[in-house]
């Protein structure tokens, strides 16, 4: 049976991860604004950073964590060719050298890393394992949805928004932006035009996708949930107003 982390763990070994690091880089970790997830990786735990052009017959499959014994497929000099690279390294497609890439590109690695990590917390996680981007034009195997779906790929997804999101930098940046220590939302899912702008500039700042930031704010419990009738009342909108 796999090993769950749940959000506590998850959060506890990231802060001290990030922590130890910055300590090390000679860092304060009030004036972090965003992670250097390349330096985690390399500096850190060690690891080297590899770009290949993927050749996986699966398209979709853009970033991998080696194990030393399962193989990548990789284009080189036109040549198909299966390479088995250490577990000392993330492999990510090229894809990711492009500058519009670096916010997937910083995930992916986070991604990977927390594959490597959760490996050494849990071994069972330790299978060689790819991330991949789902491309909704395509019909999936139920095998490939399961492997998409996998507790193992949903760990290291957390993992990766908690290695560059850590409590302290969430606390630090609501702070910052809104000065405030939860981010306002009405009903479940609504926001002012105001507090979607400071979304936006919290998530540039930190280097992740909104989406990310807003399951890292819902997951440490840094939501100020308001009602809806508040919502109304403020855009002004319906007969009543």
């Amino acid at each position: 049976m796999m090993d769950r982390l749940d959000t506590n763990r998850l959060n506890e070994l990231s802060e001290y991860f990030i922590l130890d690091y910055l300590r090390q880089q000679g860092a304060d970790p009030n004036a972090v604004v965003c992670i250097d997830m390349d330096g985690l990786a390399t500096d850190y735990f060690g690891l080297t950073i590899c770009y290949e052009n993927f050749a996986e017959e699966d398209k979709s499959k853009t970033a991998f964590a080696p194990n030393g014994i399962t193989p990548l497929k990789v284009s080189r000099n036109g040549r198909t060719l299966s390479v088995v690279f250490p577990a000392s390294c993330i492999v990510l497609d090229r894809y990711y050298r492009r500058a519009e890439n670096s916010t997937a590109r910083r995930f992916s690695v986070g991604h990977e890393l927390g594959h490597k990590i959760l490996a050494k917390v849990a071994p069972e996680h330790n299978r060689g394992n790819y991330q991949t981007i789902f491309d909704k034009e395509r019909i999936y195997t139920f095998d490939e949805l399961r492997m998409m779906m996998s507790m193992s790929e949903s760990q290291a997804n957390q993992m990766s928004a908690a290695l560059q999101l850590p409590i302290f930098l969430l606390k630090s940046t609501l702070k910052r932006v809104i000065g405030a220590a939860k981010f306002p939302v009405y009903g479940d899912f609504q926001m002012l035009p105001a507090d979607a702008l400071n979304l936006k500039r919290m998530a540039d700042d930190t280097g992740v996708a909104m989406k990310t930031l807003m399951i890292r704010l819902r997951d440490c419990k840094m939501i100020d949930y308001r009602s809806m009738e508040d919502y109304v009342r403020q855009l002004q909108l319906g007969a009543a107003f």
